[in-house]
């Protein structure tokens, strides 16, 4: 994966070397069984959980980097109880969040219990931290009776690279896209790519949060779009494919390509304005949810351009849950 961002490197005994990771307990609530693991390639596996979005896992050193957490702890605790079973017991040593939204990152709690270090972008470390810090109130919180444990947030400004001496896995920040704390993840020997919600297959991408940025998210998937991929474990939608990579570029560019065309009109000039053929695109309904994105980038552009010209700040990520 050719790209020009600073280099950052984590070798796997200083991002792995977690000793003593506790085994993953038995799931709450959901059965494992109700769950079906995919084996994409020798040592990664994806799923999608009941609740939450897509996850994966693969094997590096003496063991085990998780890719999102679902969307709760119960769901969190299925996870780690899959990943027991597909690869030996072998301790989760790293969970990487793709972003803060609550259907990636909501069971973090549970891995944060198993002894697992969490990497983030670092733009939203503080609201990582912050959360898998909370006191547990509820005694099925995987947290209960672990007042000693710390866990420990791992930020990454723009790149980092995973190496056991087999396997190369690269951690990317491309940019805000669909929050401003993306970060996709390429297992480069196996050609599989984590792209969190910045790709998804045969899903309309959701574009409504406070922080997305249209033309980021653009420039994101067109550098995706350079990168070998025979796999891919979109945010939402069927695991494997990887034609999400182009067709979200696809509904992506033509938004922003709209927002721009429509900045200066209210939102109900442009609800009408979305429904006229000359802004139609191809093979996307007028939908509420579509018509809410061309609306939430309009308003996210109009705010970039603010910025601009005042020199505020940046507005806050999407909240992490509670």
């Amino acid at each position: 994966m050719t790209l020009r961002l600073p280099f950052l490197a984590l070798t796997a005994v200083a991002a792995l070397g977690l000793a003593g990771a506790a085994a993953a307990q038995a799931p709450a609530a959901t059965p494992a069984s109700s769950t079906k693991v995919e084996k994409l390639a020798d040592g990664v596996w994806a799923m999608a959980p009941e609740k939450g979005a897509n996850v994966g896992w693969f094997l590096l050193g003496d063991g085990v980097v998780a890719v999102d957490s679902g969307a709760d702890a119960a769901t969190g605790k299925v996870i780690l109880k899959q990943i027991a079973d597909t690869t030996g017991n072998k301790p989760v040593r790293l969970l990487v969040l793709t972003h803060s939204h609550a259907d990636h990152s909501g069971g973090a709690r549970a891995f944060a219990a198993a002894g697992a270090r969490v990497i983030c972008q670092e733009s939203i470390a503080g609201q990582i931290i912050a959360f898998l810090s909370q006191a547990a109130t509820d005694p099925n919180d995987p947290m209960a009776g672990k007042a000693s444990l710390r866990p420990v947030v791992e930020s990454i400004s723009e790149r980092a690279i995973l190496v056991d001496g087999l396997h190369n896995v690269q951690i990317y920040f491309l940019g805000a896209a669909h929050t401003k704390g993306d970060l996709v993840v390429y297992v480069a020997g196996e050609k599989v790519l984590f792209p969190g919600d910045i790709a998804l297959n045969n899903r309309q991408p959701f574009m409504q949060s406070p922080d997305v940025d249209a033309a980021g998210w653009t420039r994101a998937l067109e550098a995706l779009a350079r990168v070998p991929v025979t796999k891919m474990v979109p945010g939402h939608g069927e695991i494997g494919p990887t034609n999400g990579i182009a067709d979200s570029h696809a509904y992506v560019k033509r938004v922003d390509e709209l927002a721009h065309k429509l900045m200066g009109l209210t939102d109900q000039a442009i609800e009408v304005q979305v429904r006229e053929p000359d802004n139609r695109i191809e093979n996307v309904p007028v939908t509420d949810e579509h018509i809410a994105n061309v609306k939430a980038a309009v308003k996210a552009l109009k705010e970039k351009e603010t910025r601009k010209e005042t020199g505020a700040a940046k507005p806050a990520p999407s909240p992490t849950p509670k």
